[in-house]
């Protein structure tokens, strides 16, 4: 079973890449390159060669120790993070040729950078997100949900990810108090929502350095 399909933002060259995350444990890797096909003719321009796409599968990341539940890159399409039923989040770093060099040959390479631990079940969906210059050094930080009811901020510092914070609601440690299915952030990065089976929705807010700066002097 492919539980979850998500292209990357860029690819170098003129192909394409997505990945797949499997009930097998493993993430595929695909890339779309152009070719001639010989069998087709082109009628417009009097019997030449038609391009054609082929997809196909360049990489197969190997690690978690169960199904694969979802996968998430980030705006750059240099990162990747996948997440499981293991509990385990892992974040791999895409290496791609410059456009100059694409040959149509597999020339990406991934890298394992990190494997996240901290929830007690299942983590049921991964999301990128800008940091805001508020979360480590990095210019994007991971939020993952989970089967434990909770919603986890993984940063980035100095090339360690590490788990920044649970993410509370106003009223008690957790907002939800059942399976948070699902997360979205905004365009912006300042908007997150999270859907849980327990019927709600959490709408949060994430505040920017001069919005925090500006809110410190307010309440002085």
């Amino acid at each position: 079973t492919i539980r979850c399909v998500e292209f990357s933002p860029y690819t170098a060259g003129e192909g394409g890449m997505l990945a797949t995350a499997s009930f097998d444990g493993t993430v595929g890797i695909w890339e779309k390159f152009a070719k001639d096909d010989d069998s087709q003719d082109d009628e417009n321009d009097g019997g030449g060669k038609t391009p054609t796409e082929a997809w196909e599968c360049t990489a197969q990341l190997e690690g978690h120790e169960s199904e694969v539940k979802s996968l998430s890159w980030n705006a750059t399409g240099t990162l990747l993070a996948t997440c499981g039923r293991d509990k385990s989040v892992w974040v791999w770093e895409c290496i791609q040729s410059e456009p100059n060099d694409y040959s149509g040959e597999d020339d990406t390479q991934f890298e394992c950078l990190a494997v996240l631990h901290g929830h007690s079940a299942d983590v049921k969906s991964v999301r990128f997100a800008p940091s805001h210059d508020l979360f480590g050094d990095g210019l994007d930080v991971l939020l993952s949900c989970s089967y434990d009811d909770s919603i986890k901020c993984w940063a980035e510092d100095d090339g360690d990810w590490y788990c920044h914070s649970t993410i509370t609601g106003a009223e008690g440690p957790l907002l939800h108090d059942s399976t948070v299915w699902d997360v979205a952030v905004g365009g912006s990065g300042v908007r997150l929502v999270s859907a849980s089976d327990d019927g709600h929705l959490g709408i949060w807010r994430c505040y920017t350095s001069a919005e925090l700066r500006q809110l410190e002097s307010e309440n002085k």
